[in-house]
């Protein structure tokens, strides 16, 4: 299910830093039951959204095709008291997966995903999306 929104809060450029730099964050998806599901993940910036990514099949791709709601959150390694929270509706999709965890694998590991950071899949054996959150809600907290 691909679902997309119109609307989208910016992030403050006060706290860019945190989706620019290789800080590992929380993203939290909710289960058929309701319940909260929550995962680390890496994300970057496309100086408008907030992305992430996964494969199909998992929880997370799972259940944002249930219901589209996510948050991400990030706290700074350096100021555990400055933080960023965004809530938003996830379009999901497979064009430009594969593309999209290669550049994350990049940002924080130096090397590329398959047969770099990743030696157990490959683009024939999982199908990668990538999850463009549309910000309804932006929270920055700290200096």
């Amino acid at each position: 299910m691909t679902t997309t929104t119109t609307e989208n809060v910016p992030v403050p450029a006060s706290h860019l830093d945190l989706l620019e730099r290789p800080i590992y964050a929380i993203v939290t998806t909710v289960m058929p039951d309701g319940q909260p599901q929550s995962t680390v993940v890496w994300v970057n910036y496309d100086g408008e959204h907030v992305l992430v990514n996964t494969a199909r099949g998992r929880q997370k791709d799972k259940n944002l095709k249930l219901n589209p709601r996510i948050t991400v959150a990030l706290i700074d390694p350096e100021n555990p008291f400055r933080w960023l929270e965004v809530r938003g509706i996830a379009e999901v999709t497979e064009e430009g997966g594969v593309e999209h965890i290669e550049a994350l694998s990049r940002k924080y590991t130096g090397q590329g995903y398959y047969g770099g950071f990743n030696t157990r899949t490959t683009p024939e054996t999982e199908t990668r999306v990538k999850v463009t959150i549309h910000a309804t809600k932006v929270l920055a907290f700290g200096q």
